[in-house]
C-alpha cells in the first residue's frame, strides 16, 4: 500500500505541478504536504507572469482563483532630491495574474488529487529512505514509510529532503535574500482607487538592501515585500533587524498615502535562495523549484519555474520508468533537455544574474540615481545617449561609446532641480 512510482515532497508550487503531471503520464503518485491548507503561510509577491502562463504546459494555471487582473506597473525611484516614476501601461494584454498563495495552491493541489494523485496533508517528511547509493522513498514525522521508484522534492528553499541526500548546501550570505513582507487590508473599492490593476516597485535608500520593495494588489488586501541579501552588511546600528527596512517602506509619503486606513492582517519572513546549485538530480531524486535553486528572486521570480520544473520531473520520472532506468544520469538527461529549451527560464536567469551582478557592486543609493538617469527628461536626454551607446555597439565604434558617456556625464548637473529657481519665480515670476 506505500509503494508508488514518485512521491512528491511540498505542495506550493512545484509539487501539485508535478503531480499532476505524473498522474497524467499513467503514474502512482503520492503527494505529501506539511502543511493543513497549502499554502496558508505563504504571503509573498505572489502574481503569476503572463509570459510564462502563454506557455501550453502552463495553460491550465489560467483556471485558479485569480485576485485581480495586472495591466500596468509602475516604478518609483525615489531620494531626497527627487521621485521618478516609470509607468508601464501597455496598449492590450495582462501582464500579470495577482492571486493568493492560500488559495491558489489549494485548488491546484486539489487539481491534483482530482487528476488521480493521492494526497496527505498536515504530514511532515523527516527523512529519506536510501538503499545502494539510491533514493528510494521517504520517512514522515509519524514513522511511516513511503517507496517510490523516485522521488521529486518539491519542499522549498531549505527542504529536508535536498538536504538529507546532500544535494542542498548550507545556504547564506550574498546568495541568501531574506524578505519581510506584510499584507494589508484595504477593501476592494479603495484598492480599485488608488492602485487599481498595477503593481508596484520601489527603490529608495533605506527601505531596502539591494533589492526591489513591492506592493501588489488582490481583491481587497494588498501584500508589500522588502529585505535584503544576507551579507554582512543587512543588519547594523542603523537596521538591527529587517523590521526596520519594512518600517521605512511603509513610512515613504507617498506609500503611507496609500495605505491610510488600512489594516495589517498577516505578517512574515520569507528566504530565497539567489543561486543555481551545483546538482539538482541523484539516483532516485529530483529537485524542482526553491529547492533546486530555480528562483531568480532578484527579478521577483519563482512561481513559473517551480511550475515548469516540477512537470519537467514528472516528464524525467516518466521515461526513466520506462527505460526501468532511475539513475542520476537518466533522469538528469530527460530533466536538463527539458530545462535547456525553456526560453523563458533562460532568459530570467540571465537578467536575473546580471542585475544581481550590478546591484551588489552599488549602494542602493547609486543604484537609484542610475536607474532616474534611465528615465530623466522624459526619456529624450537617454535616448539620445542611448542611441550612440547603441550604434557604438554595433560598429564597434569606441569613440561613439566614449560620446555617450560623455553626453551622460555633462547632463548630471541638469539631474537635479534647482531651488534656486523657484526662489527667483516667488519673489519676481508672480508679480
Amino acid at each position: 500500500m506505500n509503494e508508488y512510482d514518485v512521491i512528491v515532497v511540498g505542495a506550493g508550487c512545484a509539487g501539485p505541478a508535478a503531480a499532476k503531471k505524473a498522474v497524467e503520464l499513467g503514474l502512482k503518485t503520492l503527494l505529501l504536504e506539511k502543511a493543513q491548507v497549502p499554502g496558508e503561510k505563504n504571503i509573498s509577491g505572489t502574481c503569476l507572469n503572463g509570459a510564462a502562463l502563454i506557455i501550453p504546459d502552463l495553460h491550465y494555471l489560467v483556471e485558479g482563483p485569480v485576485e485581480r487582473v495586472i495591466r500596468e506597473m509602475r516604478t518609483y525611484h525615489i531620494n531626497k532630491d527627487r521621485t521618478t516614476i516609470f509607468h508601464e501601461i501597455p496598449s492590450e494584454g495582462i501582464l500579470l495574474l495577482s492571486i493568493r498563495r492560500d488559495h491558489f495552491d489549494a485548488w491546484h493541489t486539489e487539481k491534483a488529487k482530482k487528476a488521480g494523485a493521492e494526497v496527505k496533508l498536515s504530514t511532515t517528511v523527516v527523512d529519506i529512505i536510501e538503499e545502494n547509493d539510491y533514493v528510494k522513498g521517504v520517512i514522515t514525522d509519524n514513522g511511516e514509510k513511503y517507496y517510490s521508484k523516485v522521488v521529486i522534492d518539491a519542499g522549498g528553499v531549505n527542504s529536508i529532503v535536498g538536504r538529507k541526500a546532500g544535494l542542498i548546501p548550507k545556504r547564506k550570505g550574498k546568495n541568501m535574500i531574506l524578505y519581510v513582507t506584510i499584507c494589508v487590508h484595504l477593501g476592494q473599492k479603495v484598492i480599485d482607487e488608488r492602485i487599481g490593476e498595477c503593481i508596484e516597485y520601489y527603490l529608495s535608500p533605506g527601505i531596502q538592501y539591494k533589492t526591489w520593495p513591492w506592493l501588489f494588489p488582490k481583491k481587497d488586501t494588498v501584500t508589500l515585500g522588502t529585505g535584503g541579501y544576507m551579507d554582512e552588511n543587512l543588519i547594523n546600528d542603523e537596521f538591527p533587524n529587517v523590521n526596520k527596512y519594512m518600517e521605512n517602506f511603509l513610512n515613504l509619503p507617498i506609500v503611507k498615502k496609500k495605505l491610510e486606513g488600512g489594516k495589517i492582517v498577516a505578517w512574515g519572513l520569507h528566504l530565497e535562495y539567489d543561486e543555481a546549485i551545483e546538482k539538482r538530480v541523484k539516483n532516485g531524486l529530483i529537485l524542482t523549484g526553491e529547492a533546486g535553486g530555480f528562483v531568480v528572486p532578484f527579478l521577483g521570480e519563482g512561481m513559473p519555474e517551480a511550475f515548469f520544473t516540477g512537470i519537467y520531473a514528472a516528464q524525467s520520472v516518466a521515461k526513466a520508468i520506462e527505460a526501468n532506468d532511475f539513475s542520476e544520469a537518466k533522469l538528469s538527461e530527460t530533466y536538463q533537455e527539458l530545462i535547456a529549451r525553456n526560453f523563458f527560464m533562460q532568459a530570467f536567469r540571465h537578467i536575473g544574474a546580471v542585475n544581481k551582478q550590478t546591484a551588489l557592486s552599488k549602494s542602493d543609493e547609486e543604484i537609484t540615481k542610475m536607474m532616474q538617469n534611465v528615465i530623466m527628461g522624459g526619456g529624450f536626454i537617454s535616448n539620445a545617449i542611448h542611441t550612440k551607446w547603441m550604434k557604438g555597439v554595433e560598429d564597434q565604434d569606441k569613440e561613439l561609446l566614449q560620446e555617450a558617456y560623455d553626453l551622460l556625464e555633462l547632463i548630471q548637473p541638469y539631474a537635479n532641480v534647482d531651488p534656486d529657481f523657484e526662489n527667483l519665480y516667488n519673489e519676481r515670476g508672480r508679480k
